[in-house]
């Protein structure tokens, strides 16, 4: 299993950042690295709950996600059950978020593993790097969203 970890302090109140997290199956409403998402099921939030997103620029790259630990402006935990048309075999990813005053210190731990067997061992380091850019824009499209619905 590979690792990314990606972290920064968000100019928003706990709450908030926790409820654009919570708002689990529309995250394509402001993430711009989805291009649809949406509900598998009846749970839209909480362990359980499930969500295909499939990514831009096509939708050709998608994953069916499922929320595994839920604590309430504390910590997210998704599985990924299944990913199409990306280098992963399964990963998992986890947000943690501390107790800030007005900010929120957030991180993002992504577990992976890489598919291609022996050659992931030589490619892993490339898609690290894609993967962590990829969070960082992940909290770049966060934030804002967060600041707009605190001030609501």
């Amino acid at each position: 299993m590979r690792n990314v970890k990606v972290g920064r302090t968000l100019a928003a109140p706990r709450s908030s950042v926790w409820a654009v997290l919570a708002d689990y199956p529309n995250i394509v409403d402001w993430n711009d690295g989805v291009k649809n998402s949406y509900a598998i099921g009846d749970a839209t939030e909480g362990v359980g709950a499930q969500r295909q997103c499939e990514l831009v620029p096509n939708g050709a790259m998608s994953m069916r996600e499922t929320v595994t630990e839920w604590v309430p402006e504390e910590r997210m935990v998704i599985a990924i059950d299944e990913i199409k048309k990306m280098p992963v075999k399964q990963a998992t990813m986890t947000f943690t978020l501390s107790d800030g005053d007005e900010d929120t210190p957030l991180t993002m731990s992504y577990d992976y593993e890489a598919k291609g067997g022996p050659l992931a061992f030589l490619y892993g380091p490339m898609l690290d790097r894609q993967m962590k850019n990829g969070f960082n824009g992940f909290i770049d499209n966060l934030e804002p969203t967060a600041q707009t619905r605190a001030a609501t």
